[in-house]
Formats: C-alpha cells, sequence, structure tokens
C-alpha cells in the first residue's frame, strides 16, 4: 500500500511541475498567420507536417516546403491563391480544392505576374494550376495528377491558362485530369519538356495564337493534341504515340492555320494527322509511322504543304472525306516518303524519278460511318483501294512529284548495274555477230 501511494505521489508531483510548462508551449501558428507576418522578400521555409486550410498570398515572398510538406486544403475553394506579383512556391505537396466545375477551383490559382512554381505536387483537386489573366510566370518540374474518385469529365485541367500570355511551363507531368494543358486566348507561351498521358486531350486548344511546343512527350491520352480555331503556332521535336478509340488522333488540327508542324515523331495513333477546314500548314520533316491512318486531310483543308515526311507503315497513308486535293505535297523539289512506293532514284539525287500517286476512297466510308475503322485491319482494305483507282475520280486522290527516298526503299543501284549488264551483253552479241558475218 506504502508503494502505491508514493507512486501516485510521484505522478502527482511531476504532474505539478510539467503543467506550466505545459502551459508556456508556442500556440500552432497557422500558415496564413506566418505569412502575414513575413516581410516582403522573407523565405519561410515550411516543417515536415501538414498545413490545413486554404491560403492566400498577397505579397512577394518564398514559400519553400521539406521533403514532406503538405498543404491541405479544406475542399470548398482554391488550395492557394496567388494574387501579388514575385511570389515562389517550391517543394510542396498540395491537396483538396473544390470539386465544383462552375467555380474553377485549383491546387494553386495564379492572378499576378512573374511568379514561380517549381517542384510541387498536386493531387486530388479540381484543376492542378489555373492561370488567369496571369503572365510571364514559370510552372517548372511539377506533378499533377487528376481526382481520380470522380469521373474524367468531371475533373479539371493539369493546367490551365485564361487570358494569360509569356508564361514558361516545362518539365512538368500530367495525367489523369481531364485535359492536360487547356489555352483559352492564351499568347506567347513556350511549352517544353512536359510529359502528358492519360487524360481526354493532352493539349487541348482554343483561340490562342503565337504558342510554341518543344519536346514534348503525348501518349495514352484519348487524343494527343487538339489544337482548333487558333493560327501561327510551332510544334517541334514532339512524341505523339498510344492514342486509340475510333475517333482518337496524334494531332488534330480544326480550323487551325499557319501552323508549323516539324520534325515530331507520331506513332501508333488511330489517327497520325487530322485537318478539317485548316490553311497555310507547314508539315516539314515529321514521322508518321505505324499509325492506323497516317494522313486524314478533309478537302476544307488547302493550300497546306507537305515536305520531307516519313509516312510509312501505316494501315492507311492517306484518306480524305471526298473531294479534290489542293494541298501541296512537295516543297523546293522535296516530297515525302511513302512505304508502298518503290523509289527508283537513276541519278542518285535521294528524289524518284517517278510521281507518287495515291487514291482515298475509304476516307470517304469512314467520314460518313466512323464504324468503318473497324475494318482498318482487313486485309481486304488495300484491295478496295486499289479497286477505286480505275474510276478516274480526282476525289481524294493525292500525288507527290517528288517523292524522297527512305531506308526501305529499294535502292536504284542494282538498277544501274543491271542497265549496264544489260547494254555489256547487247554490245557483246552485237560484236560477236558482225565477226560470224
Amino acid at each position: 500500500m506504502f508503494k502505491r501511494l508514493m507512486g501516485i505521489t510521484l505522478i502527482c508531483f511531476i504532474g505539478l511541475i510539467m503543467d506550466p510548462l505545459i502551459m508556456k508551449a508556442e500556440p500552432t501558428i497557422s500558415l496564413n498567420e506566418l505569412i502575414k507576418e513575413a516581410s516582403v522578400g522573407d523565405v519561410i521555409q515550411l516543417k515536415n507536417q501538414v498545413y490545413e486550410g486554404d491560403v492566400v498570398i498577397d505579397k512577394s515572398i518564398v514559400l519553400k516546403g521539406a521533403e514532406n510538406t503538405v498543404i491541405k486544403g479544406t475542399g470548398t475553394g482554391d488550395v492557394i491563391t496567388i494574387n501579388h506579383d514575385g511570389i515562389t512556391l517550391e517543394n510542396i505537396t498540395i491537396r483538396e480544392s473544390g470539386m465544383i466545375l462552375d467555380h474553377d477551383y485549383a491546387g494553386i490559382k495564379i492572378l499576378s505576374d512573374h511568379n514561380r512554381i517549381k517542384d510541387i505536387t498536386i493531387e486530388q483537386t479540381l484543376h492542378g494550376i489555373y492561370l488567369e489573366e496571369s503572365n510571364h510566370n514559370e510552372l517548372i518540374g511539377n506533378a499533377i495528377v487528376g481526382n481520380q474518385s470522380v469521373n474524367q469529365s468531371r475533373r479539371g485541367n493539369g493546367i490551365h491558362l485564361f487570358h494569360s500570355s509569356d508564361n514558361l511551363i516545362q518539365d512538368n507531368s500530367i495525367h489523369d485530369t481531364r485535359d492536360g494543358i487547356y489555352f483559352s486566348f492564351a499568347e506567347n507561351n513556350e511549352i517544353t519538356g512536359n510529359h502528358i498521358f492519360n487524360n481526354r486531350y493532352g493539349l487541348h486548344y482554343m483561340y490562342s495564337d503565337h504558342n510554341d511546343f518543344y519536346q514534348n512527350e503525348f501518349y495514352e491520352n484519348t487524343g494527343g493534341a487538339a489544337i482548333m480555331y487558333s493560327e501561327d503556332i510551332t510544334l517541334k521535336e514532339n512524341i505523339f504515340y498510344d492514342h486509340h478509340g475510333l475517333q482518337s488522333f496524334g494531332i488534330l488540327l480544326q480550323t487551325a492555320d499557319n501552323i508549323e508542324l516539324e520534325n515530331n515523331s507520331i506513332h501508333f495513333n488511330q489517327k497520325g494527322i487530322f485537318m478539317d477546314q485548316s490553311k497555310g500548314n507547314t508539315l516539314k520533316n515529321n514521322q508518321i509511322i505505324n499509325n492506323r491512318i497516317g494522313l486524314d486531310i478533309w478537302a476544307s483543308s488547302k493550300e497546306n504543304v507537305l515536305t520531307g515526311n516519313q509516312i510509312l507503315q501505316n494501315n492507311l497513308p492517306y484518306s480524305s472525306n471526298g473531294g479534290k486535293d489542293a494541298n501541296q505535297w512537295s516543297d523546293q523539289g522535296i516530297g515525302n516518303a511513302w512505304s508502298d512506293y518503290t523509289i527508283v532514284d537513276l541519278d542518285q539525287d535521294g528524289i524518284g524519278d517517278d510521281t507518287y500517286t495515291y487514291q482515298s476512297s475509304y476516307g470517304k466510308v469512314l467520314a460518313e460511318q466512323p464504324l468503318g475503322a473497324l475494318f482498318l485491319d482487313s486485309p481486304a482494305l488495300a484491295l478496295y483501294e486499289k479497286s477505286h483507282k480505275f474510276f478516274g475520280s480526282e476525289e481524294g486522290k493525292v500525288e507527290d512529284f517528288f517523292p524522297i527516298n527512305q531506308s526501305t526503299s529499294i535502292s536504284s543501284i542494282p538498277y544501274i548495274v543491271l542497265v549496264v549488264l544489260l547494254i555489256g551483253m547487247f554490245l557483246w552479241k552485237l560484236q560477236k555477230r558482225w565477226k560470224t558475218t
């Protein structure tokens, strides 16, 4: 009994000592209070903890996370709102914005200029990063994952630009969102080195001019890049692959003019490039290989120039919805490489000596009956296409006057050797006959 009383006394004594220390412990300060107390230019180093609540940043500061820093929103609005110029966010995980599409909630809502968002992970939000009338920002090395608990049609976009220009979007990973990057009235932006996959459209693009896309990778989306109602855009050295489905594509140009597509790799898509009501575009030195349809260019698309492209091993190299083609299939004497063209190049200049001609008939079937795409793997497809060449129609017909050599083409050297041998044999026989007479 004595020992028990001593134990109780000791516990009470320790409690009396510790209670004042507990009372003097520093109260938890919210992230908004930390920001309020900071001065312009301060670096706020966050701890390895979860900061709860939506955050508004209204002064030029740096908010830098530790290895496991999380900012968890209330689920009712934007998690972080940036409404002052010159703010940096770095190395933070952001979660749980509101999910009401009409309000365009986001993990990060940017309403100002010259901000830097770097190495941020965004998940369980509606939009990932939303820029509204926001210019000269840098979005670099971020990972954005859509909210997979809701249907894709109810998700937001990975990066959404509205009336926002002169921004750099570089080395981001975006997947499982509605659209990877969405443009609306956004100009003079540079998009480079991003990996965009498993979204509806990797790139969805409306009413936005003068933007550049370099070395991005788009794959396993419903559609790769949908460029609509825009002009003066450059896409160089991008990769588009594995976009499958009856209406899927690597690149779609819809009412898009003066677009430059150069040195892109477009492989294993339902359609490599689909063009409708688009003109004045240049397709140069692209690899359009192993798609079910290489090029689907409707008669409404005119004055486009195609040169130096490798159009190889597609189920259909070219299709159209009918009408007479009005595009230019070469530039400065350089056409394109085609799988079904056996090149004869006697002068060894890399240009075929004969015109390449292709008559697209099945494309009109596909335009009228999309389920016709189910027969693109049929062995009868080539026979169907060839059988319609004899009707003399100009609909769906393309002519490449300067087809170029490609690695699988038959070299013209054996033909030259054969001609020389035949001439030699002829002269030898002729000389032998003269001797006998």
